[in-house]
């Protein structure tokens, strides 16, 4: 992606709850996936001298595993860009497994090439006790029950979060099955906008092995600091997990 919005728009858009803070529901220490997932980021640069202005449209399935009780998680995305500064529509590939146990992240890409970069610790994936409850209703079968929470968090950017879930009853974990985050940014009707629909949702992880990054990223070298804060935001999303 173009360097104009990755430097601009880099911000991890994933809402961290600490164990300490009350829920209202959290995924399952281990689950897999299938995602849809649709991405749009719009920049806007009111710098009247030189003004730069770029947009990019990400359209794509999500293989996911998220295996919080071994601090690891498998995204592998298989999509398509569309953007003004690219020839397009170009293939938007790639593999990020996250080692938060090592705090190591490897990103591998559709050549086989691996960049290695530093993770923070996982935290655990939870709608907050403070989101507020939009709607009720069912998916598919009156007795698959779901939920519509709204709510919004403020690290470095405002971020708004719908996420519709699905509630294990009687425990206290929730599946996702559709998730909006809203990214505002610095610069006035800039921000970046992002879809995910989850399908197949299993409370466990069938394959472990999607969790080995392959050979190649053993001798890899670790990208610097500035490289990291180029890394986008949706590359930022998948460091934590693609829940809330």
């Amino acid at each position: 992606m173009n360097a104009v919005y990755i430097i601009v728009l880099s911000t991890c858009i994933v809402v961290n709850i600490q164990p300490s803070i009350s829920q209202v529901c959290c995924t399952p220490d281990q689950w897999v996936a299938d995602m849809f997932l649709d991405y749009g980021t719009v920049f806007i640069d009111e710098n009247q001298d030189a003004p730069k202005t770029a947009y990019s449209y990400i359209n794509g399935t999500v293989k996911t595993a998220y295996d919080y009780l071994n601090q690891r998680t498998y995204l592998k995305l298989n999509g398509a860009e569309v953007s003004p500064l690219i020839p397009g529509p170009a293939p938007f590939d790639t593999t990020i497994i996250n080692d938060y146990k090592n705090g190591v992240q490897y990103n591998i890409g559709p050549d086989g090439s691996c960049q290695k970069s530093t993770i923070e610790n996982m935290t655990k994936q939870c709608v907050p006790d403070d989101a507020k409850l939009v709607s009720t209703g069912s998916l598919a079968s009156s007795w698959n029950k779901v939920q519509n929470y709204r709510f919004t968090a403020n690290d470095d950017l405002p971020r708004s979060v719908d996420a519709t879930i699905s509630r294990n009853l009687p425990t206290n974990s929730c599946n996702p099955v559709h998730v909006v985050y809203f990214v505002g940014s610095a610069e006035k009707g800039s921000g970046t906008l992002i879809n995910l629909d989850a399908l197949n949702v299993v409370p466990s992880i069938l394959d472990p092995s999607v969790f080995k990054p392959p050979p190649q990223c053993k001798n890899a070298m670790f990208t610097g600091k500035e490289e990291n804060e180029r890394n986008t935001v949706l590359h930022r999303l998948f460091r934590k997990g693609l829940f809330i």
